[in-house]
């Protein structure tokens, strides 16, 4: 669902929270930023999880920030194809292991971030 937009604190921008599945996802605006947090889309409906509204939502993107959780398949295998298109490049990317004892067993402890910027 898209929720209401929040002023960012000193930019003159808009920042607007999108929850649920990204296929419910109808509109967004051209060349505005894109978070990705937790990212491991399934398939919604009859709809791929990595459709045509999520590659158009990267690909319209002035910077994207992805975080995912490498030991978990379905984010490990549709990463690296929105990592390598070539209308993006990696500005950085880093590993964090979180040393909480409430998820060290679990796959979610380890965790991956790109931050994309598109290709010039």
């Amino acid at each position: 669902m898209l929720q209401a937009a929040s002023p960012l604190p000193g930019a003159g921008e808009s920042l607007s929270h999108l929850s649920g599945p990204s296929a419910s996802i109808r509109q967004h605006q051209r060349r505005s930023g894109l978070v990705l947090l937790g990212y491991s889309p399934k398939p919604y409906a009859s709809r791929e999880p990595f459709g045509q509204l999520l590659s158009s939502l990267i690909s319209n993107a002035c910077d994207v920030v992805i975080d995912y959780a490498p030991e978990l398949d379905r984010a490990a295998s549709q990463v690296p194809s929105i990592v390598e298109r070539s209308t993006i490049s990696v500005r950085c990317s880093f590993e964090l292991v979180v040393g909480d004892e409430e998820i060290a067993d679990t796959p979610f402890a380890s965790r991956c971030f790109y931050i994309l910027h598109p290709s010039k």
